[in-house]
């Protein structure tokens, strides 16, 4: 005889009782109490993920953080007129109105976008100019 018919006689699938007995045998095995889990052991690959990627994001973050709060911020604010390459200063003369000096600083446009100009490069809070005063205008 070879072990595979051997085995097969010695293991008999055992039958059960067709009925309420039948049911009753498998909601006994469900009921049995679960097995107490093992613990859950980290190798050194979960380790390193579980807490060195939270480290490193952390990390990251304040680096972020220093350098947003503490390098010091190239630009600055002021109110004074700042003479960039397009513009030109000019001496207001008396009795001369901000039409003549538009004219003045750029004969090919028209004077009213020059006059818009000089007002909002100069921040000036009306039309009046001063004799002596000095203005950027646009290079014409």
């Amino acid at each position: 005889m070879s072990a595979s018919a051997t085995l097969s006689a010695v293991v008999t699938r055992r039958r059960e009782p067709a009925g309420p007995a039948r049911g009753l045998g498998r909601a006994l095995r469900r009921a049995r109490p679960a097995r107490p889990r093992t613990p859950l052991t980290l190798t050194r690959r979960g380790r390193l993920v579980f807490l060195g990627l939270p480290v490193l994001a952390g990390s990251a973050a304040l680096v972020v953080l220093a350098v947003v709060f503490l390098v010091p911020s190239t630009a600055t604010a002021t109110s004074a007129p700042v003479p960039g390459a397009g513009t030109e200063q000019a001496t207001v003369f008396p009795g001369q109105s901000l039409w003549e000096l538009a004219v003045a600083a750029d004969p090919d446009r028209d004077p009213r976008d020059v006059m818009d100009e000089i007002v909002e490069l100069n921040d000036l809070d009306s039309s009046v100019l001063v004799a002596g005063q000095l203005l950027e205008v646009p290079a014409g």
